[in-house]
């Protein structure tokens, strides 16, 4: 092979190289024309300690994270709009550029109920909209924790009004069954933009993606790391420390957390990691220079035991519980309702 040749070579290898990395957007184009940038900082489980939260979102947006996903449940509302206030004050940024996803909680499903709660919401945030809102669950309850009947469908024409109200961007849903997204999509004027679920090789939820991809709404993946971190001692394998996932760190220079997010990236997924260390936070969107293979990806998805991190029994009882329910007694199922520490 003469220089030229070589030359030529060495440039198409790039440029093949190049755009099989970059064939993964940063953003992804919903079905109402918005866009949803890939990575999302997850504020879930994190208590806020002299403002470490609002830090922790401050130091994702300055790490090139533009989207923070959050909810009421999450009780940190105020701090996840303290961390937006001092980074646009900081560095003189945009609103615009940025993407904010808050959720609608389960005590507020009537549909005269759902503008007032996210209005609650954006006071709390200190922002006159967000880009997205979510049904975080299709189970309505009373403020006094028993259970209300309300349809889902009833609840999503107050989404709706949002929307029209120009108050949220985007409308979706969180934790639906694919049955009830297909009464949904059906009985909708506003189609669901977005449904968040929890996705990783454990729980790799193929039929409910291969819905969402005909229909042209797009995934949100919370827990992103499953049991494979190690927060879950009795959850399936692998551990980070299994030769697969350590092979396939070493092999592209990354982290086994980095190649559990690109696996979400790759399948087209928009990805959730929390975490409130400024180290782990770079890390986590430091995933754009490199791509998982076809094979993989299926490698990963072998994992699959459809186990999920949060089932939460003291909602079994609940006509439009989502989930499959775990053999479990009567009295277990009480026993957890009376100590849950979970709204």
């Amino acid at each position: 092979m003469d220089v030229v040749s070589l030359l030529v070579y060495l440039f198409l290898f790039a440029s093949f190289n190049y755009v099989r990395v970059c064939a993964t957007p940063l953003a992804f184009t919903l079905n109402d024309g918005n866009e949803i940038p890939a990575i999302a900082l997850g504020t879930s489980l994190v208590l806020p300690v002299n403002h470490s939260l609002a830090r922790a979102v401050q130091w994702a947006l300055e790490s090139g994270y533009k989207h923070i996903d959050t909810a009421p449940l999450y009780r940190v509302e105020d701090e996840v709009g303290l961390g937006i206030r001092n980074f646009l004050k900081d560095k003189k940024g945009d609103r615009r550029d940025l993407f904010i996803t808050t959720k609608l909680w389960n005590d507020a499903h009537e549909m005269d109920e759902v503008v007032p709660a996210l209005t609650t919401s954006l006071q709390e945030l200190k922002l006159d909209y967000v880009d997205l809102y979510l049904v975080h669950y299709p189970m309505a309850y009373k403020r006094d924790g028993s259970i209300s009947m309300t349809d889902y469908l009833e609840t999503w024409k107050g989404m709706e009004s949002a929307k029209n109200l120009n108050l949220t961007r985007s409308i979706g849903v969180s934790n639906f069954n694919i049955i009830q997204m297909q009464r949904l999509w059906d009985n909708s004027e506003i189609k669901p933009a977005v449904l968040q679920i929890e996705v990783n090789p454990t729980i790799t939820q193929n039929e409910l993606i291969d819905w969402c991809r005909e229909h042209g709404v797009i995934v949100m993946a919370y827990s992103p790391f499953g049991a494979i971190l190690g927060r879950k001692q009795n959850g399936p394998p692998p551990r980070a420390d299994h030769p697969i996932l350590t092979n396939l760190a070493d092999k592209y220079n990354k982290s086994v957390p980095q190649i559990l997010l690109r696996y979400l990236l790759n399948r087209r997924l928009v990805a959730i990691p929390r975490s409130t260390n400024k180290e782990r936070i770079k890390q986590n969107i430091d995933i754009m220079d490199f791509t998982l293979t076809a094979e993989e990806i299926e490698i990963l998805s072998s994992f699959n035991k459809n186990y999920r991190l949060r089932t939460p029994a003291k909602w079994y009882s609940h006509p439009y519980f989502p989930f499959e329910k775990k053999n479990l007694t009567d009295a277990e199922i009480q026993y957890i309702i009376e100590h849950s520490k979970e709204d």
